[in-house]
């Protein structure tokens, strides 16, 4: 008898602790029961503006319906690891723009994320931070997460530039500066968190960055190509096509983009789906905290570990796949 439910225990640990491994992400419930299937390739109809508005300095909501548990796990130790895409098992996504160029829409986001009480996360350079303080200090004010994005947005290894790579010395000088402007005007330290210049980096760039407090280097999974010339319209079509759980949507904030006046729309049809949001610290931090798998106690707590690291993987895997035939973003 004893030996029998020690059987039917065991088949029960395997069964919890395996049987989501080899779910695709575009398997993943979201929380509202709605499927995560691509809409139809109508589009809602959304604003065109193509002036960028003037910043405000009062969020037109509080933000009061997106919270985000603290960060427990330490960063890896070795060279920086590169995210590309969060835990596929779980219906949320993160919004990141980078800003680098002129301020452009940055006061019209700022003012749809609170709108909609979304926290999301900006990949800011030195020198725009510099130019722009009044809305870094917002973009902090609001707790959205800041990422190191260097001072002046050179290439650490040239390839999109045509430059030679940066040196050690250079690239940690790069880090170095942003992080003391972004300090300077928000209050903010940006470590652990850097999204490489062009998306470019190599196993030099990911050391150097672990050299200097940076263990994660940010990517993405989905390019608005925004900064490409894309009308608001393709963007919505694009971001809306190649939703998945987990995803990390690149967007940019100059007025070179039409991100900002696509971003509602994409807001809306991805909340009608069922999906929430979440900054990259958010998102990745989700996947490094499975607790113990329900009904199991402390015994699952062995696996939790492998299973999100597994998840985690998975998910980088189908996402450079996706991407190995797309061009970096040429603008910061």
């Amino acid at each position: 008898m004893i030996r029998s439910l020690a059987l039917v225990a065991a088949a029960v640990l395997v069964s919890v602790t395996f049987g989501g491994c080899g779910r695709g992400s575009n398997e993943a419930t979201p929380s509202s029961g709605t499927t995560t299937s691509a809409p139809a390739s109508t589009a809602t109809t959304i604003s065109t503006t193509t002036t960028p508005t003037a910043a405000t300095t009062t969020p037109t909501t509080a933000l009061t319906t997106t919270t985000e548990p603290p960060t427990t796990t330490a960063p890896p130790s070795g060279p920086a690891q590169v995210i590309r895409h969060g835990d596929p098992s779980r219906p949320a996504i993160s919004l990141t723009f980078d800003a680098g160029s002129d301020a452009g829409y940055t006061g019209q986001i700022l003012d749809t994320l609170a709108t909609n009480g979304i926290r999301a996360s900006f990949g800011l350079t030195g020198k725009w931070v510099e130019a722009n303080p009044e809305l870094a200090r917002r973009i902090a004010a609001e707790g959205h997460q800041i990422l190191n994005h260097t001072y002046d947005h050179r290439s650490f290894t040239g390839r999109s530039s045509g430059d030679p790579p940066l040196s050690a010395a250079e690239r940690a000088d790069e880090l170095a500066r942003a992080d003391t402007a972004i300090r300077d005007a928000t209050g903010l330290s940006t470590p652990p968190w850097f999204r490489p210049p062009y998306g470019d980096y190599d196993a030099s760039v990911l050391g150097d960055a672990a050299d200097n407090g940076y263990a994660y280097a940010v990517m993405w999974t989905i390019d608005s190509l925004g900064w490409k010339g894309a009308s608001a319209q393709e963007i919505v079509a694009r971001c809306l096509e190649n939703a998945e759980p987990g995803a990390i949507y690149l967007f940019h904030v100059g007025s070179a983009s039409q991100d900002g006046a696509a971003l509602q729309t994409i807001i809306d049809d991805l909340r009608a789906r069922g999906y929430s949001f979440a900054t990259v610290a958010g998102l990745i931090g989700r996947a490094r905290r499975l607790g113990p798998v329900a009904g199991i106690g402390t015994m699952g707590s062995r696996f939790a570990g492998p299973i999100a690291f597994l998840r985690l993987w998975a998910g980088e895997a189908r996402s450079r796949s996706r991407l190995r035939a797309r061009r970096e973003p040429t603008t910061g």
